[in-house]
């Protein structure tokens, strides 16, 4: 997350409905998707860029082992802290935590096996300098591996809330809050960021992913996981509702079941 984009998640509750509402609903299965395509091996060191709460660090940590090394990296300071104190068990790496833009990452060159991002390359304010920074401190022969929601798909949970609060006349909590474009890279646009910062073998690859969420209510409390959050909360408690009930109904599901189609770009490439 960059920018004023993260800065939105600064306030506590945010990162709390974060671990709450979307992290093993949304992000865990993602992260077990790119992980299985990483192919890390034991004793290699990991960088995970744009970490959030450290779904991708964490199945890192396990795949490498006590003799690898990995860093979870995030401009966001509460979602870094947030992450930290979620212990690691015994016979996982241990994971270091950076608070650094992407475009800026504190690490030497050559440095790191396989370099991962998951779902935050869309947002950050310098794609190419980001990427740039993923191919540098990659060692040579290593890996950088990056998902984006897909530019080619509907958006899915996001889409439905930028939808829900537009059109109950909310004001956007950062520039483009409300634009699914702002959320998503097509495969033609991801892989040539890749191949732009100098790396080989690029592949892109479409994946689809269900998210699923056991009830309307925790469904609709992803609101809380989110900028949009804070300003949901603050609403009159009829105006929350009426928040809640729209977004529900475009996410569709039952009550004690809802599935939510999300779609990604997953692209690799070799230094």
């Amino acid at each position: 997350m960059e920018g004023s984009r993260s800065q939105a998640f600064a306030p506590a509750s945010v990162p709390d409905g974060y671990e709450q509402f979307m992290l093993r609903q949304l992000f865990e299965p993602w992260a077990r998707e790119l992980i299985g395509r990483a192919a890390l091996q034991p004793g290699w060191s990991v960088l995970d860029v744009a970490s959030g709460l450290g779904p991708v660090a964490r199945l890192a940590a396990e795949a490498v082992g006590p003799a690898g090394r990995v860093v979870a990296s995030d401009i966001s300071g509460p979602m870094l802290a947030l992450a930290a104190a979620r212990p690691t068990p015994p016979g996982w790496a241990g994971i270091e935590y950076l608070q650094a833009p992407a475009a800026s990452i504190d690490a030497g060159d050559d440095t790191f096996d396989a370099v991962l991002c998951q779902h935050g390359l869309q947002f950050f304010p310098d794609r190419e300098a980001s990427v740039d920074q993923m191919r540098r401190v990659a060692r040579p022969g290593g890996l950088v591996l990056v998902s984006t929601w897909a530019g080619e798909r509907p958006l899915g949970l996001f889409g439905a809330m930028g939808e829900t609060l537009q059109e109950l006349g909310l004001a956007e909590p950062y520039p483009r809050a409300f634009d699914p474009d702002s959320y998503r890279l097509g495969a033609a646009e991801l892989g040539e960021l890749l191949r732009g910062c100098g790396l080989g073998e690029v592949q892109v690859e479409p994946v689809e992913l269900d998210a699923t969420w056991d009830s309307f209510g925790s469904a609709a409390n992803t609101l809380l996981g989110t900028p949009f959050g804070p300003m949901v909360s603050a609403l009159p408690g009829d105006a929350q509702e009426q928040v809640r009930a729209r977004l529900i109904t475009k996410l569709g599901g039952t009550e004690n079941r809802v599935v939510v189609r999300t779609a990604s770009n997953i692209a690799r490439g070799i230094k």
